[in-house]
């Protein structure tokens, strides 16, 4: 082909490619020019080369809108993440639990452990901003600092563990405020019951033992769970009831449901799995102390590049490696 239609027909793509990038995002049309400007100077660039440009270009939009919506995620409002808990007080579930879980998926070693928070005082008592109405600023009953702190209430994975453990002794603090439970599931009781099933017995112990310790009555109760499957509460009384083969209606029965990103929506939820994180980094670093070598201390029991490296150097450790991973089985 004469030297003067290849160029022409370099110029045609040229004007193309530009015309599409510039329809989109001008920073991207001015950096294409930017890069196509050795065109004069040397041999025009292939299709394949002109392609691969464009696609490079999407993906880098691809991954910075991605980082937007992360981070749009992580500016949830206080009002924002008490939304779902208003309007369940409005329609009289006074008591609000929200649970959610550390150790889960991703875990090679250690307990699964759960969480379960209730704020027992109405919200408008401890954040006076929250509420239009002047006179409850005079009710709250914690410190300016401690609301300083609460109203940065998150998904405990977007917060700093300083800032985790800030609010969770602030939760300790004030117990006839804040409600807590936990409970855990071995690393043995997951072998033997698998991830999912341990998981949720201890999210209906966790949440079960706290409307219990407190003498909750159901009917104001209203349970939300992390996740995308909610626990069935009181199942060995539900099966009791069903073997006296009795008419009478089941008494501890409330509402459970599961709640995809709680821990990032909801204020409840993200409290509990700050509550969680906390109780299980402390865990580990008492296992780390003990087995210091798997570096439980940072790699809290995940399969962390260095850990999986010990576990191919020394092998597992019998009650705290989750025998049944692929990443442990055999080591």
């Amino acid at each position: 082909m004469p030297l003067f239609d290849t160029t022409a027909t370099f110029i045609v793509l040229l004007v193309i490619s530009y015309t599409i990038i510039s329809s989109s995002n001008h920073h991207y049309a001015s950096a294409f020019v930017s890069s196509c400007s050795f065109a004069t100077k040397s041999k025009p660039p292939s299709i394949h080369q002109h392609v691969h440009f464009m696609m490079g270009k999407s993906q880098q939009q691809q991954r910075h809108n991605k980082s937007n919506k992360r981070n749009n995620k992580k500016k949830q409002s206080l009002e924002s993440l008490l939304e779902l808990e208003t309007d369940l007080n409005d329609r009289g579930f006074k008591y609000v639990i929200g649970s959610d879980d550390s150790g889960g998926a991703g875990c090679i070693a250690g307990p699964v452990v759960v969480a379960s928070c209730c704020v027992m005082e109405p919200y408008s008592s401890l954040f006076g901003g929250v509420s239009s109405d002047e006179s409850t600023k005079a009710d709250i009953k914690i410190s300016q600092s401690a609301i300083d702190a609460l109203s940065k209430v998150n998904d405990c994975k977007i917060l700093t563990s300083t800032q985790r453990q800030e609010i969770y002794d602030i939760i300790a603090q004030y117990p006839d405020i804040f409600a807590i439970t936990t409970a855990e599931r071995s690393a043995q009781e997951i072998d033997d019951l698998n991830l999912l099933r341990a998981t949720q017995l201890a999210f209906a112990e966790s949440i079960e033992t706290l409307v219990e310790q407190h003498e909750l009555p159901y009917e104001q109760c209203y349970a939300i769970v992390d996740g995308k499957i909610s626990p069935k509460l009181y199942a060995d009384q539900r099966e009791e009831e069903s073997d006296m083969l009795t008419h009478k209606a089941f008494t501890k029965r409330f509402s459970v449901r599961p709640y995809v990103n709680g821990d990032a929506n909801v204020f409840v939820v993200a409290l509990a799995s700050i509550v969680a994180r906390v109780t299980r980094d402390t865990m580990m670093k008492e296992v780390h102390e003990l087995n210091p070598e798997y570096n439980f201390d940072e790699n809290n029991g995940y399969g962390s590049k260095s850990h999986i490296e010990v576990l191919h150097r020394i092998g597992s450790l019998e009650g705290i490696h989750r025998m049944s991973f692929k990443q442990v089985s055999g080591r």
